[in-house]
């Protein structure tokens, strides 16, 4: 049977195999025997032969770590990856007289991805990307080049390296190819630095307002300089930056948020929630001291 045939089947058994949300796939016992290339009668005995006269793949499979219930579950439930993979390498290598090439060859084409990788690929899943997953050992981070400006310094020292080491003398190919170099890491700096920023900078007061359509009045039990010393006193953990705004005409240093960040628009949305749901938020900051050192400084 040639790799063509192989992979015709494996297309033709896609129905009978899934994958669930953590990943793990499963097929069924008739999908599993035509992988083989033998009948799904002789996947079926062998599995039912664990209650009584286990078979050679029978044990082959208890030692790995299932058990008789397990196998007989298969036969209905369908039969998870881990196990596929040791009835192709059984049916390929070790069932003697029984052995099929097709077993074989498919058990070589999986040998470097794996049944369950080729499963998720079949069926197109992705990792989910829940917050209460369990935290799979992340990769290495791909080694990513130092900035343009550093590797355009590293350049010009080698060129002037080079340049002393020839005696003022470079192979004019070499030069243009520097040249040609040094143009395109300026182009890159010249793009990166056009680049608009993703990041969103906002007083606690603009977040509200622009953010969750929270009106916050001038003055009140409820006014814009009472909402920026709760953020700062209930929560100094979401930071202390502070920029130079226009606030009522003025300019005046008032403290901003890094909203593009989902911890801290959290953080701002709780607190602006509870502000507003404080009966006297006045009252309550006092208590905590709040403006026992210093005055209120406004915040938009």
């Amino acid at each position: 049977m040639s790799q063509i045939e192989i992979a015709q089947v494996i297309e033709q058994i896609k129905e009978e195999i899934e994958v669930d949300a953590s990943g793990k796939g499963k097929a069924s016992m008739k999908a599993t025997a035509r992988l083989d290339g033998v009948s799904d009668k002789a996947i079926g005995k062998a599995l039912e032969s664990a209650n009584l006269e286990p078979s050679k793949l029978a044990q082959i499979l208890m030692q790995r770590g299932f058990d008789a219930a397990n196998l007989n579950q298969w036969r209905s439930d369908g039969i998870p990856d881990i196990a596929i993979g040791i009835i192709l390498h059984y049916y390929g290598y070790e069932a003697g007289r029984y052995c099929t090439q097709q077993a074989k060859l498919v058990c070589q084409a999986f040998g470097t991805i794996g049944v369950r990788a080729w499963m998720q690929d079949a069926l197109g899943w992705t990792k989910p990307t829940q917050q209460n997953q369990t935290q799979q050992p992340e990769q290495p981070p791909t080694p990513a080049l130092p900035p343009v400006e550093q590797r355009l310094k590293t350049l010009v020292e080698a060129m002037k390296t080079l340049t002393e080491i020839t005696g003022q003398k470079l192979n004019p190919y070499i030069e243009q190819h520097c040249k040609d170099f040094a143009g395109n890491l300026l182009a890159e700096y010249n793009r990166q630095a056009l680049t608009g920023s993703k990041e969103n900078w906002l007083g606690v007061v603009n977040f509200s307002e622009s953010e969750l359509g929270k009106k916050v009045p001038i003055k009140g039990t409820h006014y814009r300089g009472h909402l920026g010393t709760w953020v700062r006193t209930f929560y100094p953990q979401l930071g202390d930056r502070q920029e130079t705004r226009l606030v009522n005409g003025v300019q005046q240093s008032v403290y901003v948020y890094a909203c593009h960040d989902p911890v801290v628009a959290a953080g701002l949305t709780k607190a602006v929630e509870e502000f507003f749901a404080h009966p006297s938020p006045g009252a309550a900051l006092s208590k905590a001291g709040a403006f026992a050192s210093k005055k209120e400084r406004v915040s938009i």
